[in-house]
């Protein structure tokens, strides 16, 4: 069936359904129906092995050929975002221990996706 979906390039219908609900994220629960938050609650479990699947398999192909930036950190494995904030620290300290100066940017994509047009997302 995967190879089937990877060969005509295209889902089975059912794969494509999911559960829509609105979610609680901050402020007044009172506040939930007028707050435009959804999340798809579930997707259909043999869609989501597949996607785990063809993960995997893309995630080995950028490790064997390396084509990941050593600047790259989060979402693999040995990676983290922490790893990534102890790096930056230790370049900072060795910077200003010679003197140096460092000017950082801070951008917060907290709400980034709280700015995704949910009607079209659902018609999707």
């Amino acid at each position: 069936m995967f190879q089937s979906s990877f060969n005509n390039k295209q889902l089975p219908i059912d794969w494509k359904y999911a559960n829509i609900t609105a979610l609680y994220k901050k402020g007044s629960r009172a506040e939930l129906a007028t707050i435009d938050q959804s999340v798809s609650l579930a997707l259909y479990h043999i869609c989501k092995l597949m996607e785990s699947v063809l993960r995997d398999n893309i995630m080995s192909h950028f490790r064997a050929n390396m084509l990941f930036s050593s600047k790259q950190f989060g979402f693999i494995k040995g990676r983290s975002t922490t790893l990534q904030l102890l790096q930056i620290l230790d370049k900072w300290t060795e910077c200003l221990e010679h003197g140096g100066q460092i000017n950082v940017i801070y951008t917060d994509l907290e709400k980034a996706f709280d700015k995704v047009p949910h009607k079209r997302l659902i018609c999707k």
